[in-house]
């Protein structure tokens, strides 16, 4: 009966030690792919910060290259010499 009582209670021990194993595993897991998942958020925040400025930079360049005095002075670079540089001009009817 003993042997049995010891045998018991070697396994109740054994079974208590694989749990606690399991759970910190477990946490440590946890922790470490919270910290991955962070790391990859702080990447893609400085990734998104970066193409937001890079989408200002875009539309003021698209901006000054499409302003009339860029084209006064592209003009006569290209062959394009008016007597004076067209307007742009708002289209209201069909004809």
């Amino acid at each position: 009966m003993t042997r049995l009582f010891y045998a018991h209670k070697f396994l109740t021990t054994v079974f208590v030690l694989i749990c606690l194993g399991i759970i910190l595993c477990g946490y440590l897991w946890m922790q470490n792919r919270y910290e991955a998942i962070a790391t990859e958020k702080a990447a893609l925040v400085r990734q998104i910060s970066d193409l937001r400025g890079q989408v200002v930079l875009r539309e003021l360049e698209n901006k000054e290259l499409s302003s009339l005095d860029r084209i006064a002075k592209v003009a006569p670079l290209l062959g394009l010499d008016y007597a004076q540089v067209p307007r742009k001009i708002k289209k209201v009817g069909d004809r």
